[in-house]
C-alpha cells in the first residue's frame, strides 16, 4: 500500500507531545508493510510572513527526509512532499516557495477561506446563522474552482473537506451531499479531469464521527462516471499510529465502482498502480 498524505511534527497542528519525527513515521510505514508515504507537512501560505504563526521549517523537513530516503533505501519509498494549502492567495509567494524547495509531490489543499475564516477553529460556528454558513460554503467551493486555474500541484486533496466540521456541529444539511453534491461538485470534477491532476480519497473521515471518505462514495462514483480516473490514496495521518488507516478500504471502494489504478508520484513522475494487486496483499 502507499500512503500519499502524512504529518510529521513540522506540520503546525500536530500535537508535540503526540507526533513523530519523519524518522519514526517512516518506521511505523515500514513496520506495517507500506511501499510508500509521501511526507506531506503542512504549508498554509496564508502563514508565510505572518507573525501570528511560526515560520514552517522547510529546511529541516528536507534534511529529514532525504535522511529517511537513505536511511530505508530498498525498503520504503519516502517521498519528499507538501500540502500547499490556499496556493491562490498569495501566487508569487507560492512560486518563489516551491521554485526554492523543489518538492517531489505537492497536494493541492483549501483550509481557510479569503476572510481568514478556519473550518477547524473551535470558534467557527459560534453564532453564525444557517444562511451565513452557507455562504462559507459557497465561498469555499468558488475558492477551489480558482485553485483549479493554478499550475502548482499533482493532486487535489480532500475536496469535501468542511463536511467534516459541518457534521460535528450538525449542521450537515445546509451542505446536503447525498443529494446536491453532484450538482455542486460537477463543474469542479470536469475540471479535475481536464486538468489531468488525481483525485485524492482522503481516509480521515473514517477514523473521524461522519464515517467516510473525503469525497465519499458517490462523489468519487460521479467523477468516475464523468471519465475521472486517475486518484490518489491518503490517510492524512497527523499521528504515526494513523498511518495507512482505511487505505484497503478505499481501495476496495473505488475498485467496486470500476477504478483499476491509482497513482503515485515518485521524484516528480506518475506512476500508476494496480488496485487489484494491492487488494491481493
Amino acid at each position: 500500500m502507499h500512503d500519499c498524505h502524512t504529518h510529521s511534527l513540522y506540520s503546525e497542528d500536530v500535537d508535540k507531545q503526540r507526533g513523530s519525527s519523519i524518522d519514526a513515521m517512516a518506521a511505523r510505514a515500514l513496520e506495517i508493510g507500506l511501499a510508500s508515504i509521501a511526507i506531506t507537512d503542512h504549508l498554509e501560505i496564508d502563514n508565510v510572513g505572518s507573525p501570528l504563526h511560526e515560520p514552517l521549517d522547510s529546511d529541516g523537513i528536507r534534511r529529514d527526509v532525504m535522511a529517511a530516503k537513505e536511511k530505508y533505501a530498498g525498503r520504503l519509498n519516502v517521498i519528499y512532499g507538501v500540502e500547499l494549502a490556499q496556493m491562490m492567495h498569495k501566487p508569487d509567494v507560492t512560486r518563489k516557495w516551491l521554485e526554492k524547495y523543489r518538492y517531489e509531490y505537492v497536494i493541492g489543499s483549501t483550509h481557510t477561506l479569503r476572510d481568514r475564516s478556519l473550518f477547524s477553529s473551535p470558534d467557527f460556528f459560534d453564532g453564525k446563522s444557517d444562511a451565513q454558513l452557507k455562504a462559507s460554503w459557497e465561498l469555499y467551493l468558488s475558492e477551489v474552482r480558482e485553485m483549479l486555474t493554478a499550475d502548482a500541484y499533482d493532486v487535489l486533496a480532500h475536496i469535501t473537506y468542511p463536511i467534516r466540521y459541518y457534521y460535528k456541529h450538525g449542521k450537515e444539511y445546509l451542505i446536503d451531499l447525498e443529494h446536491k453534491g453532484r450538482e455542486q461538485f460537477e463543474d469542479i470534477l470536469k475540471a479535475v479531469i481536464n486538468k489531468g491532476v488525481a483525485l485524492e480519497i482522503n481516509t480521515s473521515g473514517l477514523r473521524q464521527p461522519i464515517g467516510v471518505t473525503l469525497p465519499n462514495r458517490d462523489l468519487a462514483a460521479f467523477y468516475y462516471e464523468l471519465g475521472g480516473r486517475e486518484l490518489s490514496f491518503g490517510s492524512d495521518a497527523h499521528y504515526a499510529a494513523d498511518i495507512g488507516k482505511g487505505l484497503r478500504e478505499a481501495y476496495r471502494m473505488c475498485f467496486d465502482i470500476g477504478f483499476r489504478y491509482f497513482v503515485v508520484i515518485e521524484n516528480g513522475i506518475k506512476k500508476h498502480y494496480p488496485l487489484e494487486k494491492e487488494l491481493e496483499k
